[in-house]
C-alpha cells in the first residue's frame, strides 16, 4: 500500500525542498504520494515545482501533489508533517519588539521568554485544531512537529487529542560535531546519550571514538577561558547569527558541571542574566540577536535558491542530517533506528512530570517509539531543566482555555523578566498583537 505524508506548512522555504529530498532519497519512503498544503498558493506552487524537480533528478517515484483544502491533504495520510509559522515574519516582529520595549532581548524568541509564550498561543490552538482534524480523517496517522515552540505544541496535541505525536529537533546533532573539533577529533565516530527538553538537552553521555567527549570538554577548559571558543564577535554573512559559538555551553559545563546540548542562543533565553546590557545582549558569549531583518535576509536568499532549482540550476542531491525521514522509515517498516525525540515523558526521565513532553533518546521501529529510560536528571540540571516544565503546563493551559491568569503566571515566572510591574501590561501587549493569526481569546 502506497503510504501518504501530508505537509502541513508545505510552502516553507525554510524546509520543505530539504525534507522533500531526504524523502525522495529514502527507500522506504521513495514510493510514497507527498501532499504539500499551505494558505500561500504562490509558495506551495514554487515549492510543488522544486518538489517534481528533485523526483525527476533523482529518477525517483514519489508523487508530489499539491493543495489548498487541509482536510484533502490529511485523508488517510499515514504521517503528518506540522511546519507552520502562523502570522509569519510579521507576528514574530511583535514577539521580540513588545518585550524590547519593556527591556528583554531574546536571541531567538521562538520557545522561551515573552517571545516563546506569544509564539505558543498562536501555534498551540492551530496544532490542535490539526490534530483533532486528524482524529477524523486520519486517526492512526503519527504527527511529527517540526515547528517551535517544540515542547509546548507537541504537549497541547497529546493533552488535547489520542493523536499521537513526536516533536524533532536538529540542535543536538548540530552542536556535538562542534564541540568534537573543539578537542580537537572530527573523523571519529560520535556517541550520545540525551535528556531534558527542548532547546535545553542534557547530554548525559559524550563518546568520541571510545573517549569521553564531556571529560575532555573539562580538560579543554582547565587550559582556557569559555570564550576562547568565540571565533567572531562581527557578522560577516547574516547567516553567521544563526552559528553556534559554544562559549556559553561551556560556561556553564564549568560552573553548573552540566552540558547542555542545544545551541547557545537558545540556552541563553533559558537563564537570567545572559542577554543583558552587561554581556552586551549575548555577544560577550558569542551570541548575536536574531533580528527579523536577519530572518527575512535569509528566507529572501532561500527563495531565490529554490526559484534558480525550478528554472533549472543543477543541485547535487545529497540527503540531510535532519532525522524527519529516517524516523518516518522507520515506523513505515523501514531500517529501525536510534533518534532524538520530543515524546510524552513515560518515566525515561524520573524527576520529571509524567506525560510532559521531555527530549530523550527512542528506538524507533515499526512498532512505535520506545524511549530509553535515562533515570534521574543530575541535580544542578534539574533546577535549570524543571521550573521550564511547570511554566510549560501554564503556557498550555492558557492557550487551550483562554485563561489569562495561566499565560500571566508563565510570563511572571519567566527568567527573563526581571521588573513583575511590566508583567501585565506586556502580556496585553502580547495579546492584542497575536489577535489577527488566532481565535483563541483571553479573559
Amino acid at each position: 500500500m502506497t503510504l501518504k505524508i501530508a505537509f502541513i506548512g508545505g510552502g516553507s522555504v525554510q524546509w520543505t525542498l530539504k525534507l522533500a529530498t531526504d524523502m525522495v532519497l529514502n527507500e522506504t519512503l521513495a514510493d510514497a504520494e507527498l501532499v504539500l498544503y499551505d494558505i500561500d498558493a504562490d509558495a506551495l506552487d514554487l515549492l510543488a515545482r522544486a518538489c517534481q524537480r528533485v523526483v525527476q533528478q533523482a529518477r525517483g517515484s514519489m508523487r508530489i501533489t499539491q493543495t489548498l483544502d487541509r482536510l484533502m491533504a490529511l485523508r488517510d495520510a499515514d504521517f503528518v508533517i506540522l511546519c507552520v509559522g502562523i502570522g509569519m515574519l510579521p507576528a514574530m516582529r511583535n514577539d521580540l519588539l513588545i518585550p524590547e520595549r519593556y527591556g528583554i532581548y531574546q536571541s531567538v524568541g521562538d520557545t522561551v521568554g515573552p517571545g516563546g509564550l506569544a509564539r505558543a498561543l498562536r501555534h498551540i490552538p492551530f496544532a490542535v485544531q490539526v490534530a483533532r482534524e486528524m482524529e477524523q480523517v486520519c486517526p492512526r496517522a503519527w504527527l511529527l512537529n517540526l515547528t517551535n515552540p517544540m515542547t509546548t505544541i507537541c504537549r497541547g496535541v497529546t493533552r488535547a487529542t489520542s493523536i499521537r505525536t513526536i516533536g524533532l529537533c536538529h540542535e543536538v546533532t548540530h552542536a556535538l560535531p562542534r564541540l568534537a573539533a573543539l578537542v580537537g577529533l572530527t573523523d571519529v565516530p560520535i556517541t550520545f546519550d540525551v535528556a531534558g527538553i527542548n532547546h535545553l538537552p542534557v547530554i548525559l553521555r559524550f563518546n568520541l571514538g571510545g573517549r569521553d567527549g564531556i571529560a575532555l570538554l573539562r580538560e579543554w577548559l582547565t587550559r582556557h577561558r569559555p570564550a576562547d571558543a568565540i571565533t567572531q564577535t562581527t557578522l560577516t554573512t547574516v547567516r553567521d547569527v544563526f552559528k553556534d559559538q559554544l562559549a556559553l555551553k561551556l560556561f556553564l559545563l564549568d560552573q553548573l558541571g552540566v552540558l547542555f546540548g542545544a545551541g547557545d542562543r537558545h540556552v541563553a533565553e533559558f537563564l537570567p542574566g545572559f542577554l543583558t546590557p552587561a554581556t552586551q545582549y549575548g555577544l560577550a558569549y558569542g551570541i548575536f540577536l536574531t533580528r527579523i531583518e536577519h530572518r527575512e535576509e535569509v528566507f529572501r536568499w532561500r527563495r531565490a535558491q529554490i526559484e534558480q532549482f525550478v528554472a533549472g540550476a543543477k543541485v547535487e542531491l545529497e540527503p540531510s542530517n535532519e532525522q524527519l525521514a529516517k524516523v518516518m522509515a522507520a515506523l513505515a517498516g523501514g531500517p529501525a533506528g536510534r533518534f532524538i525525540v520530543n515524546i510524552p515523558n513515560q518515566g525515561q526521565i524520573d524527576n520529571l512530570p509524567r506525560e510532559a513532553i521531555v527530549e530523550c533518546m527512542a528506538r524507533v521501529d515499526a512498532l512505535g517509539v520506545h524511549p530509553e529510560a535515562t533515570g534521574a536528571l543530575p541535580h544542578a540540571a534539574y533546577a535549570v531543566v524543571a521550573p521550564h516544565v511547570a511554566r510549560q503546563e501554564l503556557i498550555v493551559e492558557a492557550a487551550l482555555t483562554g485563561s489569562k491568569k495561566a499565560a500571566l503566571a508563565a510570563l511572571a515566572t519567566d527568567p527573563l523578566v526581571c521588573d513583575p510591574s511590566i508583567v501585565a501590561p506586556m502580556l496585553d501587549a502580547l495579546i492584542a498583537a497575536n489577535e489577527p493569526f488566532t481565535s483563541q481569546r483571553y479573559a
